[in-house]
């Protein structure tokens, strides 16, 4: 795992100086990193938030926690250089209709918005408490997504139709991992793209990616944090 980590950095700031972002991009993207910035300042702004995924046995699904504002987007928000990654990744697909499993407070949204003007994009998240701030911050860009409280188990099975790029950032469990992104395959369009994020997160990850990476995709690639695969 720690040779590949390392291919994954090393592609990151190949690809990086490989891709050009023109300055009114550049002014798009200043704008979601300072949001990110401002947000890591408030740490006496307090929430009660509902815990899902790895970090607590299903059984202990939606116990919650007071926890800073600031203390959320330090722990589990997208920061900018992941931010502009996710950018240049979603740019590349140029896809018109969008899923992203785990909205958090929003971050990673926004950057997919940026790098997708025009497409429909469709959010999930288990947190109600995440969720409704997550929808504060689309109000500050004027951006309305379709947004699903709810597990990912309890939401999949009521989205229709197939998806261009599917954004995988939740339930960070190898098996669970396993699992979505095996669904992911049969919803995606032939072409369409799935990035999974902090697939270094765990040895449990990592075996959960190898796994997905022995599906029959047509490509597949790793870059930075992102293992990257194509229908």
């Amino acid at each position: 795992m720690a040779f590949e980590r390392l291919r994954g950095v090393l592609s990151y700031f190949y690809y990086r100086v490989s891709q050009k972002i023109s300055p009114y991009e550049l002014s798009k993207l200043n704008c979601i990193s300072a949001l990110y910035k401002r947000l890591m300042r408030a740490k006496n702004y307090y929430l009660s938030v509902e815990l899902f995924g790895g970090a607590l046995p299903e059984q202990e699904w939606g116990k919650k926690v007071e926890i800073s504002l600031g203390g959320l987007v330090r722990r589990a928000a997208t920061p900018p250089w992941k931010g502009k990654l996710l950018y240049l990744i979603a740019r590349e697909t140029g896809a018109e209709k969008v899923l992203e499993l785990g909205t958090h407070v929003g971050i990673g949204t926004l950057y997919l918005h940026s790098a997708l003007p025009r497409a429909a994009i469709h959010t999930v998240e288990a947190s109600p408490a995440l969720a409704a701030q997550s929808k504060r911050h689309f109000r500050l860009f004027g951006f309305k997504p379709f947004c699903y409280v709810g597990t990912f188990r309890e939401v999949l099975p009521r989205l229709e139709g197939v998806w261009d790029l599917i954004y995988l950032d939740g339930d960070h469990r190898g098996e669970a991992f396993f699992e979505y992104a095996s669904w992911s395959y049969d919803h995606l369009v032939v072409g369409g793209m799935l990035v999974c994020d902090d697939i270094f997160w765990s040895r449990d990850m990592y075996e959960g990616w190898k796994r997905v990476s022995t599906l029959n995709w047509a490509k597949q690639r790793v870059i930075g944090p992102f293992g990257i695969l194509q229908r």
